[in-house]
C-alpha cells in the first residue's frame, strides 16, 4: 500500500508539471489539465486517509481496490486533458460534456466508497 501512495503522489506532481509546461506553451489544454489537478486534489485526502487506515488496520483487500483507483486517477487525466469524447458546449454555456471522464471518475468513486465500507 505504502508503494500505490508514492505513485499516488507521483502522479500528483506529474499533473502539476503538465499543467505548468502547457500554460508555458500557451496550450488550449491548459485548463483542461489544471482542473484535473483540481479534481485529483478534492479525493486524495479521502483516498490518503483510506490508504493510512488500510495500512494501520491491514486490511489487505484494500490494495488492489487502490491500485484500481490509482489507474482510473490516471486514465481520468489522460482522459480529461486530451479531450477524449468532448462534445461541444450547448450555446450559451461554457460546460463542455465529456461522458467518458464522467464514467471514469464515478468509477473513481466507487472504489474510495468500497474501501471506506472495508474499513468498517
Amino acid at each position: 500500500m505504502v508503494e500505490i501512495i508514492l505513485y499516488t503522489g507521483l502522479l500528483y506532481l506529474i499533473q502539476l508539471i503538465l499543467e505548468g509546461q502547457l500554460r508555458r506553451m500557451g496550450s488550449n489544454k491548459a485548463e483542461r489539465a489544471h482542473k484535473a489537478v483540481h479534481n485529483l486534489r478534492e479525493s486524495l485526502p479521502i483516498f490518503l486517509a483510506f490508504a493510512i487506515l488500510s495500512i494501520v488496520f491491514e486490511v489487505d483487500q484494500n490494495i488492489s481496490l487502490a491500485v484500481y483507483w490509482l489507474i482510473t486517477r490516471v486514465v481520468y487525466a489522460i482522459i480529461y486533458i486530451s479531450g477524449l469524447g468532448l462534445k461541444p458546449a450547448a450555446e450559451g454555456s461554457t460546460y463542455e460534456p465529456q461522458p467518458i471522464r464522467g464514467a471514469v471518475w464515478a468509477t473513481s468513486v466507487v472504489l474510495l466508497v468500497m474501501m471506506g465500507l472495508n474499513l468498517v
